[in-house]
Order: C-alpha cells, then sequence, then structure tokens
C-alpha cells in the first residue's frame, strides 16, 4: 500500500510539473530557436507536442558554426541536432567570434560607400569598423590621413548602434551578423555604406615616411632645387600622382616638368618615389625656355595611330622676361611618360596670333604675360575635355575656358569658348578681383565646379612680393539641365561665384601661399562632396633664409616646397 501510495504522488508530481511547462491552453511544448530553424519546416518558433522529435539547423555561416547552446550551456557541436522535446525550451546557435551582443568579434571591412550619390569607396587604403564585444573602434584611412574614432556598441535587434560622442551611427545587421549596412545622414550627407566581417582579418604594419600636411618631398634647401604649382591625381585610394615645375641643375631657373608617384600606407602617411623629369624645352621651338605649371588628367587619346591615357597641358614659352607664354599639350601611356608632345596642334593656346591679330591698335601685346597656368578637367571621362587658363593681355587678366573633342588629336576640335565671369570674385583686401593662376574641378554629385585661385594683391614685405600670400576657394553651380559636364560654364549666363575657404598663413603658418592645386581623381573630378584636398607651394621670406645669394637662386624660390592641407566642401 505504501508502495502504491508513492507512485501515485510521484505520477501527480510529473503532471504538475509537465504542466507548468507546457503552453496553458495547448498543453504543448513551445521550441524556439535563435540563429536557426527547425529543418524542413524553416520556421524559428513553434508548438510541439511531448516526446517529439525535432531536428534544428543553424542559418549563420556553417564554418563559424561552434554549437547549439540552452542556457548558455554547450548541448550539441553538430550543426544538425536531433533531440526528444521533453520541455518548451530555447536554442541558440553560436558561431566562432560572436560577441556577447551577437555581433562577431573582430573587423568589418568596407565593401561600398556612397555620399550623395558619388561612390568614393576607392577613396580609402582602409576603412574597418574593429568589434570588441560592446565597444569598437571606426578606422578610416584616405589621403588626407588617418583617423581612429573608439565607439560603444549598442544591439536591438538587428540594428547595431555604435555610439560616439553625442552622436549614434546606427547600421542594419544580416541574420548571420556578417554585414553592417548604413543607409542615413552624415553631416547633413545622403551616406550609405556596407561593411562585411573578415575572419582572421589583421591590420597592415606597413609604415610611411610623411603625412599630407607636412612637405612632401624636396631636396635640402641648400642644394637650391625647386618644388611649385602642383597637379596631384589620386588613384585606386592608395597611389598619388604630383606632376610640378622644378629646375634640372641646382642653382639654375629652368623650368622642367617633374614627377613623382606617392604610395600611401594603412598609417596613413605617403612614401615618395624620387624625382623624375618627364617634359623639357624641346629647342628651336615655340617652348624652348621654359616647360612648367603641368596640369593632367586621364581619358582616351588617339595620336599618330596609337592610344594614349594621360593628357597634359602646360605652360611653354621662348622668352626669359616671363612675357608671351603660351599652353601646349602631351600624352602619354603612363603617369610618368614618356610625354609626346602634339605638334599639330601646339600651342593649343596661341598667343603669338593674338598679338598678329592686334598689331597696330597702339597697345603693347608683345612684352603682356599671355597664355598659360592651364588647369583640366574631363568632360566624359574618355577625350572631350575642358582647359581652362589664364589669359594675361593689354586689355585684361581673365581666365579663359576651352571646351575640346581631343579624343583624335590629329583632328583636334575647339566646341567653345569664353571667359569665365569674375562676379562674387574678390581680392586679399576685399575688393573686386578676377579668377587667375587657378585650378578647377568637377562635383557631378551637386553639379559645382569648384575652383581655387590666387590673391591680388601681392603681399611686399621679406623681399617677396611676386607671389601671392592667399588663396580662396570658390564653387560656382552649374545648370542643372547641361547637356554636358560643365557646358553651361561656355554656354549659359554668366554665372556668380560662392566663396567657402582659404589658404593663408592662418591655415598653413606660412607668409607666403602660392600655386596651389586641387587634389582629384584621375579625371579633374572631385575625390568627395564633402572636403577637397588642396596642395599648395609654401615660400619663405628673407627673414626666414637671408642667404639669397646662395647657388645664384633668386630669392625664396628655392625655398619653394609642396605641402597639402584639406578644406571642407559647403554642403
Amino acid at each position: 500500500m505504501k508502495k502504491f501510495c508513492f507512485i501515485l504522488i510521484t505520477f501527480l508530481f510529473m503532471l504538475i510539473m509537465v504542466g507548468c511547462e507546457t503552453t496553458p491552453t495547448t498543453g504543448k511544448y513551445l521550441v524556439t530557436v535563435v540563429n536557426g530553424v527547425i529543418k524542413d519546416e524553416n520556421v524559428d518558433i513553434k508548438e510541439v507536442e511531448p516526446l517529439d522529435i525535432l531536428t534544428v539547423v543553424p542559418t549563420g555561416d556553417i564554418e563559424s558554426f561552434v554549437g547549439w547552446y540552452v542556457e548558455g550551456e554547450l548541448i550539441s557541436k553538430n550543426a544538425e541536432y536531433t533531440f526528444q522535446v521533453e520541455k518548451s525550451i530555447s536554442l541558440e546557435a553560436k558561431y566562432d567570434g560572436a560577441t556577447e551582443v551577437g555581433l562577431k568579434n573582430g573587423y568589418y571591412i568596407l565593401n561600398s560607400k556612397v555620399e550623395n550619390g558619388l561612390d568614393i569607396t576607392s577613396n580609402y587604403v582602409f576603412n574597418a569598423i574593429y568589434i570588441q564585444n560592446s565597444s569598437a573602434t571606426w578606422y578610416e584611412v584616405d589621403y588626407s590621413g588617418a583617423s581612429e574614432q573608439v565607439a560603444t556598441v549598442e544591439v536591438e535587434g538587428n540594428q547595431v548602434h555604435l555610439n560616439i560622442g553625442i552622436r549614434k551611427y546606427s547600421f542594419t545587421m544580416s541574420d548571420d551578423y556578417s554585414v553592417l549596412s548604413f543607409n542615413n545622414k552624415i553631416n547633413r550627407i545622403e551616406t550609405i555604406m556596407e561593411y562585411t566581417y573578415q575572419k582572421d582579418y589583421s591590420m597592415s604594419n606597413s609604415t610611411g615616411q610623411v603625412n599630407f600636411t607636412d612637405e612632401l618631398f624636396g631636396d635640402n634647401i641648400e642644394q637650391n632645387f625647386y618644388n611649385y604649382c602642383p597637379s596631384v591625381m589620386i588613384e585606386n585610394g592608395n597611389t598619388m600622382h604630383v606632376w610640378y615645375c622644378s629646375n634640372k641643375v641646382s642653382g639654375n631657373v629652368t623650368d622642367y616638368v617633374a614627377y613623382r608617384k606617392g604610395t600611401l600606407t594603412e598609417d596613413g602617411k605617403w612614401t615618395f618615389s624620387e624625382k623624375e623629369l618627364v617634359l623639357a624645352p624641346t629647342p628651336g621651338t615655340w617652348d624652348e625656355v621654359h616647360v612648367c605649371d603641368p596640369t593632367v588628367i586621364k581619358g582616351d587619346f588617339s595620336y599618330n595611330g596609337e592610344q594614349y591615357s594621360y593628357l597634359m597641358a602646360y605652360l611653354g614659352c621662348r622668352t626669359r622676361d616671363v612675357t608671351a607664354n603660351e599652353v601646349g599639350v602631351a600624352v602619354a601611356k603612363a603617369p610618368n611618360g614618356p610625354y609626346v608632345k602634339i605638334d599639330n596642334l601646339n600651342p593649343i593656346a596661341d598667343y603669338y596670333k593674338e598679338i598678329d591679330a592686334h598689331a597696330g591698335d597702339g597697345k603693347d601685346w608683345r612684352n603682356a604675360w599671355g597664355f598659360g597656368q592651364p588647369s583640366l578637367v574631363s568632360i566624359d571621362r574618355a577625350g572631350k575635355i575642358m582647359l581652362f587658363y589664364t589669359a594675361g593681355t593689354p586689355n585684361e587678366t581673365a581666365t579663359v575656358a576651352e571646351e575640346w573633342d581631343l579624343s583624335d588629336l590629329n583632328n583636334p576640335v575647339r566646341l567653345s569658348q569664353t571667359s569665365l565671369s569674375n562676379v562674387g570674385v574678390t581680392s586679399a583686401t576685399g575688393q573686386t578681383d578676377c579668377i587667375n593662376n587657378a585650378d578647377f574641378a568637377y562635383d557631378p554629385a551637386t553639379k559645382r565646379l569648384i575652383c581655387i585661385k590666387e590673391d591680388f594683391p601681392y603681399p611686399t614685405d621679406g623681399n617677396t612680393n611676386w607671389i601671392t600670400g592667399s588663396n580662396t576657394l570658390l564653387y560656382v553651380q552649374l545648370d542643372s539641365d547641361e547637356t554636358s559636364a560643365m557646358n553651361s560654364i561656355t554656354y549659359g549666363a554668366k554665372k556668380t561665384w560662392i566663396q567657402f575657404g582659404a589658404i593663408t598663413e592662418a591655415l598653413t603658418g606660412y607668409k607666403r601661399n602660392h600655386n596651389c592645386g586641387l587634389v582629384t581623381d584621375e579625371y579633374g573630378w572631385v575625390l568627395s562632396s564633402t572636403k577637397i584636398g588642396v596642395v599648395y607651394t609654401s615660400s619663405m621670406l628673407k627673414a626666414d633664409y637671408p642667404d639669397w645669394s646662395g647657388g645664384g637662386q633668386w630669392p625664396a624660390l628655392h625655398t619653394y616646397r609642396l605641402h597639402g592641407v584639406v578644406v571642407d566642401l559647403p554642403r
């Protein structure tokens, strides 16, 4: 009798316990699967009869699958796990590297980034979010340098929030935790980003030599070589091509076009190659004395049956008194040449034709500055280009804009020509000024033409009165319905320039900042709609370097060196 009572009590106790673990209305068990599903049914939650047999499978990366866990305890390492349901249960599939908040520990590497419709993914040599449990570090490395931002991590469902100071960046996480997607505004810029988890990724330990804001390169100042007037192109995020004006012989003022290649490493620093002279004066021709002020873009150009990828425009002259300058073009298959001058077209901006055309008007055209300081921007990333250059004539100083089809350089076609508007342009003293000695870049996202120009009047202190101390950054809004990039500059109504920045002593620390170049992509288009790099030429004064006669140099010329700075673009 006692034995019977014991069995009865045990049976009743089991019934009570079963009742506590079943669904009150159905008497069934509830099975919940996290990061997985019930096999053959593709559901992650189900009510089942007591003692039913179920099989669960993970939905994440099978290679990183660790095992099935119940209440934090490992119950099986088999990806396909079969069990008998004896109670309501919640099973979770866990993966190698999973954090406490559901993310994977390690690096999420940038797949793509688009700002205002402009794909800027290739701008970065390294861009990653490193997750370690509930903290993160966001690394971004582009031509301007390296940044690291420390964040705390919050997860709400499939939303991952990176909190950096007072800012919150919210990403959508994929079901297997391997992809983080962002689609929102950053600093009022529409931004779309995607990062993908990369298992076993490790940062490079390679190091560069100089920051973008340092003196980029140059010989010892006593060696009497100068560097100025750069054209700067970024390719593939990690390569900087710099063409600039320099001399071949120490202490001799004869301009050549020089070239250096910069390589960016993950520490945000650059290492530059040795100087190569890639373009020289040609004796007995229109550019027999100097070649300088280079500007280079990429495209598709045919000449004498050969195909070329790089187009250079440059200033050339046959005088030594800074007069009657002209503009020519040359092509190459590689950034460092060899460059082939286009003899049937050169000079593309022919100043001696102007001298002849104005003969007898009583003005001294022969001794005017002429045409020079060109800037190239591609229209179609192929053979159509915009050529800008300074025109210094007895009538005025202005910037000319010409639209050309140079796809076949044996049959070049000038499509249009105009002088740029100076509306909105002011000088260093706030007076009306003109655009000259300028460089240009096109922003396809905002349909703006960006410009940097030197400021008049030139300062006169320090026995250095032939170069400017400041440069102004401006933009003009192009027509939204223009038929090709920038053609409303030449065909539309005169535009008003908007000033948004300046390169001055307050920014650089130098009293002379001159002959600037904008940092662009291969085609003269902006790398980003949020910021733009400028490489400027610095110069010392007599007080900085009093030995003006060293090596027979002009005063200050041998102190010309190139430095970088970054300026925010207007929203």
